[in-house]
């Protein structure tokens, strides 16, 4: 990282000398102060330090100086996995050391400086992990330490990794951790939303696989949160997004099996009835075998299906009844592999392109699924005139996984006790004269899905923040004993509400 350009986002404000004019205690010593808390004989804080000192004439009394924050500091930009996130920031800052987050964190509080921090980008709604020219994003991407315990039972992951990487070193290794199922989406945007594993009835969710975690918070402390260490945090992060400091390291449980059985089938849109029955059917089972993960993408064409089973098998009798079904084609045949293997199967190079999500809860039933595929397809042939395609994902998420959430000091979500079915319509598109049409369509399609399944008592009000939209009500799903403990965290460890007030997007708790 380059100090000087993490300095001048001290610029970015007119009113910056004011401020400080009125202050007994120089900025500059007040960011000398922050780095006391920290080891001076790392060559990073006394590289910092020596740049504080030299640039102490422009902390102190310099005025606006935006030309320059233009000129040096925005030399860098990661691109956002969807094209309509990817926003120009004022001022990029790419920091590698905890030390570096908390005098940035340091500078932006006192100009008041809107702000972003992004991990791998993947999150599709606009202004979550970049901001435009009125603030600063923090780019985590060189937070990428990554090494493995002497007894193999954790990882140490750096915030700034996509679980590609993390999973690669893993398997050389002969262990994997539990993740999501594309190797292109970020560490720190899947854990601190929950993250959804295929097999999650064994694992519970991802972010339930947390050891610990190391967080810069809004008063410029590096602090651990853990199960016996600032366990109320450790808890509201656990799904409970970025509301209470920026994360720079997991320390991540390897209790994933390494080794899978896994299959991809596509099935015919004429087979729909018998399709979506067969799904019902092994999600009932599954309740009785946790090691079982199955997830089903819709479209126009028909269904594509993922099978997984924790441990080397033939034919698990879990999935017994697609048996009775007969694939167009098989793309993955049934495998014994690895953990690695599969998610590298179920990621695809990403073209560019806008994308857009909206998350919809159920609880299993195959009239439900088959009525809600009906109208989805009805639905997007009204919409067949523009740039975007619509699919319709079924995740499932076994009862079990909350009782592996409280085995593990609990999480923020507070999950039903019972199978659910997240749906998951989400659109791809390249036109930008679509964007308002696609998040209409899509709305469309979660507004149908939720009045169907409370009108016959199928619907559950959590809305999974990995898979949410800009404008859902994440937190507030969570229900009203869960955000009010998540307040009342974000009160204690965020007390001048910086997360709230600067921070340019996310499922803010003061917005929920």
């Amino acid at each position: 990282m380059k100090v000087s350009p993490l300095l001048l986002v001290a610029a970015a404000t007119g009113s910056f000398g004011a401020a400080i004019q009125a202050r007994e205690e120089s900025f500059s010593e007040q960011l000398l102060d922050t780095l006391g808390s920290f080891s001076s004989s790392d060559p990073i804080v006394s590289e910092l330090s020596a740049a504080i000192r030299n640039s102490s004439a422009l902390l102190d009394q310099a005025p606006s100086q935006n030309s320059a924050i233009s000129a040096r500091a925005s030399s860098f930009q990661a691109q956002a996995a969807s094209s309509n996130c990817d926003l120009p920031a004022a001022c990029f800052i790419t920091p590698e050391h905890p030390v570096q987050v908390a005098i940035a964190l340091q500078v932006i509080s006192r100009v008041q400086s809107k702000f972003a921090v992004r991990s791998g980008g993947h999150n599709p709604n606009p202004g979550f992990a970049g901001i435009g020219q009125e603030g600063v994003t923090i780019d985590t991407q060189r937070f990428s330490s990554l090494s493995l315990s002497a007894d193999k039972s954790y990882a140490t992951v750096g915030a700034g990794l996509r679980f590609g990487p993390v999973q690669e070193y893993l398997d050389s290794q002969g262990v994997a951790v539990v993740s999501g199922r594309n190797k292109y989406v970020g560490v720190t945007g899947l854990l601190l939303g929950g993250g959804h594993p295929i097999i999650n009835s064994l694992t519970g969710l991802a972010a339930d696989n947390i050891k610990s975690i190391e967080v810069v918070l809004s008063d410029y402390r590096v602090v651990t949160a853990s199960r016996t260490e600032n366990s109320d945090l450790f808890r509201a992060l656990k799904g409970g997004g970025n509301n209470f400091g920026i994360v720079t390291k997991f320390e991540l449980y390897t209790k994933m099996p390494r080794n899978i059985w896994y299959r991809n089938a596509i099935y015919a849109a004429s087979d729909a009835k018998a399709v979506l029955k067969a799904l019902a059917e092994v999600q009932k089972n599954m309740e009785e075998d946790s090691k079982a993960g199955i997830q089903m993408t819709c479209s126009p064409d028909g269904f594509t299906v993922a099978f997984v089973y924790g441990e080397h098998t033939n034919d698990p009798v879990v999935f017994a009844p697609f048996s009775k079904l007969v694939p167009t084609s098989e793309r993955t045949p049934p495998t014994n592999g690895t953990t690695l293997e599969f998610i590298q199967l179920q990621s695809p190079p990403q073209p560019e392109a806008s994308r857009d999500t909206v998350g919809v809860t159920t609880t299993p039933d195959a009239d439900l699924y088959l009525d809600l595929y009906n109208q989805y397809l009805t639905i997007n042939a009204a919409n067949n005139g523009t740039s975007a395609a619509f699919l319709l994902v079924i995740q499932t998420l076994g009862a079990a996984a909350a009782r592996v959430a409280e085995c593990n000091g609990g999480n923020a979500l507070g999950t039903s006790k019972r199978a659910l079915t997240l749906w998951n319509p989400i659109s791809t598109w390249t036109d930008p004269a679509d964007d308002k049409r696609v998040h209409s369509v899509l709305t469309q399609i979660g507004n149908y899905i939720k009045s169907q399944s409370q009108a016959k008592k199928l619907y559950d009000p959590l809305i999974f923040a990995n898979i949410a939209a800009h404008d859902q009500k994440v937190l507030a799903s969570y229900g009203s004993q869960n955000l009010n403990f998540l307040r009342g965290v974000s009160q204690k460890y965020d007390r001048n509400g910086t997360f709230q007030r600067l921070q340019n997007g996310g499922f803010l708790v003061s917005k929920s």
